[in-house]
């Protein structure tokens, strides 16, 4: 029998720690060969667009396919992820995946940048103060010390809250700045969580050896970085090598322009396997451009799902077998 997985469930289900976890191991399996990704698919619906995805976690048995509609409608019920059994096609659950798309976010940041920030970094900037960047910070204080926290978002009494709760959450001093510039400038890991088109991370602010996750911008309209900003990193990681070609306007200004080409954007789970450095140098600039993949959104389904069964949680759906 399948079971419905709702936001509630979700986060009595799964944390941060189950999701760094799970999200290290499925891009280690991806280094491996032993995951299968199907980049984003887009299409036109009346009033937007709608987003399908879908990928093979073999070395777990199980598929997943995502339609997600938020965009279309101003919703969040139209974002749900059905869960397969490979070996059999049975459907295992249906799952909301508003807050789990914040933790595998989160989470992929929080990975990159254990595998390719400087290992005593202790600083942090952030550009942004939503969803998406509570989570990005809360994993990123798992792999890394630090001990102080910069945030600027446009709206000040945003950026100001976001800081007071990062204090107390995590006993550090979190300071409220003026500007992208101010959050970005001496921090040696950056954060850009926003839904920006034009840049906000800026290759002459940043710092020799600081480590940037690009997290915001995966629609062709939308940028975070400029082109010295790409230029300055000496690796440059995705998620998915073949769907940032088509989603990453921040790396494709650059190849348009002929000064990088695609194949010097490596694999995470390359990376992860130990194929390739995350850095080579403590003075290197790295860069990870997250697109947000559904080999993410099944490893955290899966995990979710194993853990509502032992907890006997979940609401049973009809046979849907036929």
């Amino acid at each position: 029998m399948a079971i419905l997985l709702d936001e509630q469930c979700i986060r009595g289900l799964i944390g941060m720690p189950d999701a760094l976890e799970a999200v290290e191991e499925v891009f280690r399996e991806q280094g491996k060969g032993n995951v299968h990704n199907v980049p984003r698919v887009r299409a036109p619906v009346k009033g937007g667009i709608v987003r399908i995805t879908a990928a093979v976690l073999s070395y777990r048995g199980y598929y997943g396919v995502k339609i997600s509609s938020t965009a279309v409608f101003g919703s969040n019920a139209g974002r749900m992820f059905c869960l397969y059994k490979e070996e059999s096609g049975e459907l295992c659950a249906i799952v909301q995946v508003f807050a789990m798309g914040a933790l595998r976010t989160g989470a992929a940041s929080g990975i990159a940048t254990k595998y390719m920030a400087n290992p005593e970094a202790s600083t942090l900037g952030v550009v942004g103060s939503g969803r998406q960047a509570r989570t990005q910070v809360e994993a990123i204080f798992a792999v890394r010390p630090i001990r102080h926290v910069k945030v600027y978002s446009p709206t000040k009494v945003n950026r100001e809250q976001f800081c007071r709760d990062i204090a107390e959450q995590f006993k550090v001093e979190a300071a409220a700045v003026d500007d992208a510039e101010n959050a970005v400038r001496d921090s040696e890991i950056v954060v850009s969580a926003t839904t920006s088109e034009q840049p906000v991370v800026y290759g002459r602010w940043l710092r020799r050896g600081a480590h940037v996750n690009a997290i915001g911008a995966n629609y062709e309209h939308r940028r975070e970085l400029d082109r010295d900003a790409v230029l300055a990193a000496a690796v440059i990681a995705a998620d998915d090598v073949e769907q940032v070609r088509y989603e990453s306007t921040d790396l494709g200004i650059a190849v348009k322009h002929g000064t990088m080409s695609w194949d010097r954007v490596v694999s995470l789970g390359d990376i992860v396997a130990g194929k390739i450095e995350g850095r080579k140098y403590v003075t290197d600039i790295t860069l990870f451009k997250s697109l947000g993949v559904a080999i993410e959104d099944v490893a955290l389904a899966a995990r979710a799902y194993e853990k509502a069964l032992a907890a006997g949680v979940g609401l049973t759906l009809p046979n849907l077998a036929g």
